[in-house]
């Protein structure tokens, strides 16, 4: 089975590597902060600026940091280097076959993506949250959990969605947005 580093082992890594290990047996991390300590049974080996180096002893990776702006600039430099950058879809997660979703992305347990519903580059869409029919999450979103995004919204690239909000059909939602925690686009 092939070997996975995922990058960032703060508590958007640890969730990420319980999917991991539903397809990866070796995975190690990568985290300024940890190096040499083990996190959740995996070891942390280096500092993040050392992916370059690790390649091609390990061909895949997965950017497990929360801040989109700093998951776009990882995400980036690990395509320039040549890994193959993988995405994680929980088996406990519903996607419709008809649906899109783009390497890099992570869709955790219980989310819903539905129909003709495109993910893109370098998405997080947590736990509970649900995108409907013909909504597009353009690259580097985080759609946090418990959150439903109407049919045929757009949210452009870099916005964070917060817990428990809603963004009614049809809504465009801008680049670099921060919705809060609860709140409703009507």
């Amino acid at each position: 089975m092939d070997k996975l580093i995922i990058v960032g082992a703060g508590g958007h890594g640890r969730c990420c590597l319980d999917i991991a290990r539903e397809k990866y047996d070796e995975i190690v991390f990568l985290d300024d902060g940890l190096v040499g300590q083990i996190v959740n049974d995996c070891k942390v080996i280096d500092k993040i600026e050392e992916m370059k180096t690790l390649f091609p002893q390990y061909n895949n990776v997965f950017i497990a940091v929360g801040n989109n702006a700093f998951r776009k600039q990882l995400y980036l430099q690990a395509k320039e280097i040549g890994y193959n950058v993988i995405t994680l879809i929980s088996k406990q997660a519903t996607v419709s076959k008809y649906a899109s979703i783009k390497e890099g992305s992570v869709i955790f347990p219980h989310a819903v993506i539905e129909p003709n519903a495109t993910i893109g580059y370098n998405c997080i869409i947590c736990a509970n949250a649900t995108i409907n029919h013909d909504a597009i999450i353009h690259d580097h979103c985080l759609i946090y959990s418990n959150t439903v995004i109407r049919p045929n919204v757009v949210i452009n690239e870099l916005t964070r969605i917060g817990s428990n909000c809603t963004i009614t059909f049809g809504k465009e939602i801008e680049e670099g947005s921060d919705i809060k925690d609860g709140e409703v686009v009507i």
